[in-house]
Formats: C-alpha cells, sequence, structure tokens
C-alpha cells in the first residue's frame, strides 16, 4: 500500500521540479536577453 501512496506523489515531485527547472532556465535566459537588448540600445 506505502508504494502506490508515494509512487504518485514521487511522479508529481519530478514532474514538478522539472518544470520549475525549465521555467527558471527560460527565465534567466529571457532576462539576460532583455538586459543586453537595454544596455545596447
Amino acid at each position: 500500500m506505502a508504494e502506490l501512496d508515494i509512487a504518485p506523489f514521487a511522479l508529481w515531485s519530478v514532474i514538478t521540479v522539472i518544470i520549475m527547472s525549465v521555467v527558471a532556465v527560460s527565465y534567466k535566459a529571457y532576462l539576460r536577453r532583455r538586459k543586453n537588448e537595454i544596455s545596447s540600445s
């Protein structure tokens, strides 16, 4: 029973971490690009 309860939670945890990582990396790249555009103009 314990395994059945933990499996979905572990799955969602992994999915959430992956999504957060992708969003964080994309956001940092976006800020860096915006910063470069502002400084160059």
